[in-house]
């Protein structure tokens, strides 16, 4: 199967229904589809905080330009949609590492193909139980929201542009974070989780049945597994790299380490480490088993290579020679073995989320300085 089959599947249906209606409407292609529809919710609050009066307000009040979170989740709306459709591209250009690696029987449509599109049409208990979880997820997320915007000074001790004091800018964004955590977000998570189920399970399938072999030297320096590191961090990056402004604008906003930004920040970093931890784990146990059957049938032609050197009654110097460059040899192939990393991508998961995270710890501590230096300077000047 063709991969613009996969992608019109995937692309043209469920959450990405919208998406698919701006391409034929105005003829564009998937990117520019994204950027109108997070264009015209942006318009949309525009117009509205405007009309309410909201774009600056006094005071601790927050103004719909003075908060950078609404812009955040427009910037997500685009990004992820795209880190999804490179996630589909980069599992359809691994053809040919699959079949070298997992040396599958059937076609990569059975293999890959049909079994992700029988996930997104929910036609197993697993993809059920996703789908339940995730969509559940987003509906919790905008019920609170909801919930939230109604009580302005009391969840939160000041008034916010898309509270219920603000008409316009309350029912607009009411639409908005509808489609956009109810409908739209879930889809995406739907769709990366079912590319990382599909792929896994094809490597899972093929290492019990003996049927995985890693390719020891490869570039990735994951045994030519490399792409499956990348389709499980290359949205966490872009949800990580999108959410540091608002996190660290929330303490900012919030001038004190309150439940919301503080939620905001938790769930940041504990959604990173299950999205990454999950599926890694999984992986790392078809690596380390692969791993053990490789060194297991090295240890084998090195035993079978010295016993042929001792018990043989011609030996001679030549012999004795090609007998510790053999033995040489497998000790390197063995020490590559073992340096395939079981963990891939980690340092750099790591790493982006020490960047996403600086901004807010930054935020943070500036703001219980502000707290506790009036209290310290009290301290110094008693006698």
């Amino acid at each position: 199967m063709r991969r613009p089959l996969l992608a019109s599947a995937v692309l043209r249906g469920g959450g990405f229904w919208l998406h698919h209606a701006v391409g034929r409407l105005f003829g564009v292609g998937f990117v520019a589809q994204a950027c109108i529809l997070a264009a015209l919710p942006a318009c949309a609050v525009l117009i509205g905080s405007w009309v309410d009066g909201s774009l600056v307000l006094a005071g601790r009040n927050v103004g719909l330009l003075q908060h950078p979170a609404i812009w955040a989740f427009f910037a997500l709306q685009i990004g992820l949609p795209v880190s999804i459709r490179h996630s589909l591209k980069t599992l359809l250009k691994a053809r040919s590492e699959m079949r070298a690696i997992v040396r599958v029987d059937g076609s990569y449509w059975k293999e890959v193909v049909r079994p992700l599109l029988r996930f997104l049409h929910l036609e197993d208990r697993s993809s059920r139980f996703v789908a339940t979880l995730v969509y559940c997820t987003g509906l919790t997320a905008f019920v609170w929201n909801t919930y939230q915007n109604q009580l302005p000074g009391v969840i939160v001790p000041y008034d916010f542009w898309d509270s219920k004091t603000y008409v316009f800018g309350f029912w607009i964004t009411r639409v908005y974070k509808f489609y956009l955590f109810v409908w739209l977000l879930p889809y995406v998570a739907l769709v990366h989780i079912g590319v990382l189920v599909v792929a896994l399970r094809l490597i899972r399938r093929a290492r019990v049945a003996g049927r995985l072999q890693l390719v020891l030297f490869h570039p990735d320096g994951v045994g030519g597994l490399g792409f499956i590191p990348g389709l499980v961090t290359t949205p966490i990056i872009v949800t990580l790299l999108m959410g540091t402004a608002p996190t660290a604008a929330a303490f900012l906003v919030h001038r004190a380490a309150d439940v919301t930004p503080l939620i905001g920040l938790t769930i940041l970093v504990l959604s990173t480490a299950v999205a990454y931890i999950i599926p890694i784990l999984f992986l790392r146990t078809d690596i380390v088993l692969a791993k053990r059957h490789m060194i297991q049938r090295l240890r084998f032609l090195q035993q079978a290579y010295y016993t042929r050197i001792t018990e043989s009654r011609d030996l001679d110097f030549e012999a004795l020679r090609n007998g510790n460059q053999a033995l040489d040899y497998f000790n390197k192939v063995d020490a590559a073995m073992r340096a395939l990393s079981n963990y891939p991508h980690l340092k750099r998961v790591l790493g982006y989320m020490a960047i996403a995270l600086t901004p807010s710890v930054i935020s943070l501590t500036l703001k219980l300085w502000e707290d506790f230096a009036p209290v310290m300077h009290l301290g110094i000047r008693k006698p």
